[in-house]
């Protein structure tokens, strides 16, 4: 063995003492000495003048007989001033003891006007196996290691089962509680809302108890009143007044009010000047914020019996046929106490 790698460096050195103006190449290990299948790094080097073009040898499965490849690795170009370096790495492994030779590597190359190869050292792998002290007996197999379950394990699992949980408790509540809208729909029936004119006229005696106008607060008093009567007007009317403009609530309402032309002009006069206010800054006087503020009242108060009588009469007319129906049944039964007793007299007398 000895032999031969005297052999093989005498080549190398002819090879190398060529052309080593021109190209320069080596083999390198991660480690010269490895336990039985232990993994070490073998990497192929070429430096050379810009003005050479060389190719490094594509090595398969294995270099020797000994020594198997088991993947290639990365293989990069670094470039310098008139010249530059590439290489390649390979994983490489061994499963029998003894030093072993990597033989050189033949790395061709070629210029302008020749071409030749280079051949890298040879290189030594020593290879070693573990020692057993066969005195001693055999020990059984190690048992699996216990590797108890952590926190982080375990709350990934915590949280799909609550999450599990609040979804199968959702779908029930929401069957349930459509099944029980038909069975019983006056426990799901919205709360009744009070009547818009209550809703206005409270919100108008809010405003009248703060006074907010006497504090200087003048925009924000005209914000409020506008925004009790456009709730008032959406809710009574049907008409969107609040996403309307103005002389959109203005041209609604008044194809709905033909009959008395002083609520139009009222409305219009309250609503304008809170125009003026909110974006013209218009400063009216206290007298006439008190005047729109009865402006307001004044309009709430025409408006809302034309809806809220009606309402009334077919709640009374609905009241009056329950009470009539009542009154018929007691009439029916105390016709017949009557008959009853009338009979038992003519029988007591005909005894």
């Amino acid at each position: 063995m000895k032999a031969h790698y005297i052999i093989y460096v005498f080549i190398w050195m002819i090879s190398t003492s060529l052309s080593a103006q021109l190209i320069s190449v080596k083999a390198e290990l991660g480690s010269d000495s490895i336990f039985i299948g232990d993994q070490v790094v073998f990497t192929l080097i070429a430096e050379m003048d810009n003005s050479v073009q060389a190719e490094l040898p594509l090595l398969a499965d294995s270099i020797t007989d000994k020594i198997e490849i088991l993947i290639p690795l990365a293989s990069d170009t670094i470039s310098n001033d008139g010249s530059r370096i590439i290489s390649q790495s390979y994983l490489i492994t061994s499963f029998e003891q003894g030093t072993h030779i990597i033989p050189v590597q033949k790395i061709a190359y070629a210029t302008e006007t020749f071409a030749d190869s280079a051949l890298t050292m040879p290189l030594l792998l020593n290879v070693y196996a573990p020692e057993v002290d066969t005195s001693l007996a055999i020990k059984p197999i190690k048992p699996p290691i216990n590797t108890p379950i952590t926190l982080a394990e375990i709350l990934p699992w915590i949280a799909i089962s609550y999450g599990g949980l609040l979804a199968i408790t959702l779908i029930i509540a929401l069957i349930w509680m459509y099944t029980q809208r038909d069975k019983d729909p006056e426990v799901f029936a919205a709360l009744r809302q009070d009547p818009p004119h209550i809703v206005a006229f409270r919100e108008l005696d809010k405003l009248k108890q703060e006074k907010i106008w006497e504090q200087g607060r003048i925009k924000e008093f005209y914000t409020g009143l506008t925004a009790a009567i456009r709730t008032y007007i959406e809710r009574q009317y049907g008409i969107p007044a609040m996403e309307s403009t103005t002389d959109e609530i203005l041209l609604t309402f008044t194809k709905i009010n033909t009959e008395d032309e002083i609520l139009n002009e009222m409305l219009r006069d309250l609503l304008n000047l809170a125009d003026l206010v909110k974006f013209a800054k218009e400063d009216p006087t206290p007298l006439e914020n008190q005047s729109n503020l009865n402006n307001g009242y004044l309009f709430v108060q025409k408006t809302f019996p034309f809806f809220y009588h009606e309402e009334l009469e077919n709640e009374n007319q609905k009241n009056r046929k329950e009470k009539s129906g009542k009154k018929s049944n007691e009439q029916d039964i105390e016709d017949e106490l009557t008959e009853n007793q009338n009979t038992e007299g003519e029988d007591k007398t005909d005894e």
